[in-house]
């Protein structure tokens, strides 16, 4: 389930298309059984504190309403599934459901897991089922290892919940956070669905923009577009598309290669046969002498080649069961890690074999003709000249010219790819990549609210540590695709046609943060540890924030409000201009980033940096345990260093680069055999004519 506007950007982005549905609306939604033979709602929750038996561990977890198990058809092999009374009251009954992989790993199969107690982000659960093996979600490439109710929302993340204020993730129309999947009556078509349902829709775009009227961002101008929403419905035949969007482009970029080097291999087996045939005119025409028909000699060669294609393929499906987990460890490296369980099934093997049956016929059929066209008393009382040896071979040798061309092409291919991986790689993003420690940590897990003491002590403590050059935070690692947006309100800025739909990105960060990463300030000054709650609320802009809003003027003093965040449309005052850095990925262009102190607006879980004087790896272990020493029940995780971050935003490049480059090499190893294999063959069928060269006083380099 989608919803679209033609003219309207969402609160989420500058799309106009939004997936997220309020938890009223889906409960509205799912009163319309006309069309729908039922509907389901999910959210994901990411890194759970799963604690068993006093030990705690991550688990990636997801919240589900009581419909979603029955509507996907899926069954428990152990206790039950989720029910729609487990999500009737929030948080009456707090039960999970966790997946056979987690079953297996975190409890070794214990028969005894149905009325199990765990904690989990430090609340009480039970646990009353075990998903099928082959159950792994709805988002093809995510690991779910535990479902929970959509009304324990209270107990897992209290402060995204947001219980009984006028943001109540289950009761506020507003807080759009839930993905939204349908099962059609049988016999319902898409269009009379979205027909059935669109009166339901328009009723809560009209509640939503009645119940934004007079809070911070309110405009006729929005509520008029939320009206202009309408609904849109996606085939979920294969999941949610955020697998498909990340990896679909550089995979058809792959399967051009992989085209090419097809090409190239039948060019090399068509040489192949072309010689063969060659070196069989006689036996053929033997044949033909005493009686075989032409199409009796041609359905033999045909076969011949067909036998050939068939048992490449079969090699090619074995290796395709060796290759494909190299494949998913080149995708399981980004910054969401691919999980998937891949391998060759009967459609690859029926692709496999058609592709070699269609090219073992498109390219054994020339072959085979040209090595029945023969005369048969010529053919048996002469032998072949050379003459004759070189008019058949023209259209061996323009087949290796061909395979030569395209080998050029793959080689040259590969090498621009893997030297724009190298330029990323190399680029500067606005800050220094070396000797910078990522982790990242959520005191609300463990029922920890008030977390700016708690972040002071753990800088404090890391600050004073050997080897250590300076510390900070921030809400959201470096390149984060997580990066809150915004509208902004500026004083003084340069009138622009709609400022009022201008968008910011906005990050919180703690003191000395531009310090840490090496990001320079080109006016004004980074935050400290004065700017906390209580003083004057403060703010800097990246430069370009502050050429779209002030041009060339000096943006410090200045006044900005971003009501839209957090609800506080207070004034903030710049108090810097940094240098851009990339926020998202590397490949971004310029971004308008506003920075806040973490310590104004205290957030629940958020990324350390810490820069050290030696290598991270080696002070990994030393920063942990002090973060452990100051509360050892604190969860801490994504721990990596900020080179290997940027690394991880490239897997895309990587993939494309390491296969491009893999089938350069072998379309070059082909091309050399092909070469090879023709002058071999040519030089043979010519020893004669070589033979007489040289007894007439040819030279041998002459000859070469």
């Amino acid at each position: 389930f989608k919803s679209t506007s033609p003219t309207f950007p969402t609160a989420d982005s500058d799309s106009p298309i939004t997936n997220a549905f309020s938890y009223p609306a889906f409960r509205k939604m799912s009163q319309q059984t006309q069309v729908l033979a039922g509907l389901l709602a999910f959210r994901k929750l990411y890194s759970v504190d799963f604690e068993v038996d006093g030990n705690s561990g991550l688990a990636e977890g997801q919240l589900v309403s009581g419909s979603y198990f029955s509507v996907l058809g899926v069954r428990a092999i152990r206790g039950r599934t989720i029910l729609p009374a487990d999500e009737s009251v929030a948080g009456q009954n707090p039960v999970a459901v966790i997946g056979y992989d987690y079953w297996r790993s975190r409890f070794a199969l214990d028969p005894n897991i149905v009325g199990k107690k765990v904690l989990l982000n430090n609340a009480p659960f039970t646990i009353i089922g075990v998903t099928e093996p082959e159950f792994y979600g709805v988002q093809p490439g995510a690991r779910i290892d535990v479902s929970v109710p959509l009304t324990t929302m209270v107990f897992v993340n209290p402060a995204f919940a947001a219980a009984g204020t006028p943001a109540d993730v289950l009761n506020s129309p507003f807080r759009n956070w839930l993905w939204v999947m349908g099962r059609l009556q049988p016999g319902v078509a898409k269009e009379k669905a979205v027909a059935g349902l669109q009166p339901i829709f328009a009723q809560l775009m009209r509640d939503l923009a009645d119940a934004l009227a007079g809070m911070p961002g309110d405009s006729p101008a929005r509520r008029q577009g939320i009206l202009e929403f309408r609904l849109q419905l996606d085939p979920a035949s294969q999941g949610l598309a955020t697998l498909r969007e990340q990896f679909s482009r550089p995979l058809w970029m792959v399967m051009t290669v992989v085209a090419l080097l097809l090409l190239i291999t039948c060019a090399n087996v068509a040489n192949l046969l072309l010689a063969r045939a060659d070196a069989r005119k006689r036996e053929f025409a033997v044949r033909l002498a005493i009686g075989a028909g032409k199409g009796r000699l041609m359905r033999q060669l045909i076969t011949e080649s067909i036998l050939l294609g068939v048992a490449g393929g079969a090699l090619g499906v074995g290796l395709a069961y060796l290759g494909s987990s190299s494949l998913l460890t080149l995708m399981a490296h980004g910054r969401s890690p691919v999980s998937l369980h891949v391998h060759p099934d009967l459609t690859v093997l029926a692709f496999a074999l058609a592709v070699s049956l269609l090219t073992a016929l498109a390219f054994g059929t020339i072959p085979a003709w040209r090595a029945t066209d023969v005369n048969p008393s010529r053919s048996i009382m002469q032998n072949t000249s050379s003459t004759d040896v070189r008019e058949r071979h023209r259209l061996g040798k323009a087949l290796v010219v061909l395979q030569v061309a395209i080998c050029l092409v793959l080689v040259l291919g590969a090498g621009l790819l893997a030297r724009s991986l190298a330029n990323l790689r190399d680029f500067y993003p606005g800050f220094n990549r070396e000797n910078v420690l990522l982790f990242h940590v959520d005191p609300a897990v463990i029922g920890i609210k008030d977390t700016v003491p708690l972040y002071e002590r753990m800088l404090s403590r890391l600050r004073q540590m050997p080897g250590i050059r300076s510390a900070s935070l921030s809400v959201h690692e470096p390149l984060s695709t997580n990066v809150s947006d915004t509208s902004v309100k500026v004083q003084g800025a340069t009138a622009r046609e709609r400022d009022d739909l201008t968008r910011v990105d906005v990050e919180p960060i703690g003191p000395d943060y531009f310090t840490t990463m090496e990001t320079p300030v080109l006016r004004g000054r980074e935050f400290t540890a004065a700017d906390r709650e209580g003083r004057p609320k403060v703010a800097i802009v990246n430069r370009s924030m502050a050429r779209h809003f002030f041009g060339s003027a000096d943006p410090v003093g200045r006044f900005v409000s971003i009501p839209g965040y957090r609800s506080d449309p207070s004034w903030l005052q710049i108090v810097g201009e940094v240098r851009d850095v990339k926020v998202h990925d590397l490949r971004e262009s310029s971004t308008l980033m506003l920075y806040v102190p973490m310590l104004q607006a205290p957030e629940g879980g958020v990324t350390f940096e810490v820069r050290t004087a030696v290598d991270p790896v080696y002070a990994q272990t030393a920063v942990l345990g002090a973060v452990k020493d100051i509360d050892s029940r604190l969860p801490v995780y994504s721990v990596t260093s900020l080179a290997d971050q940027l690394d991880n935003s490239l897997v895309e490049e990587r993939l494309v680069a390491s296969l491009s480059s893999l089938f350069g090499v072998l379309a070059l190893l082909l091309t050399c055999v092909g070469l090879y294999g023709l002058l071999a063959y040519t030089v043979n069928r010519r020893s004669s004519e070589i033979g007489i060269r040289i007894a007439l006083g040819a030279k041998r380099g002459r000859i070469v």
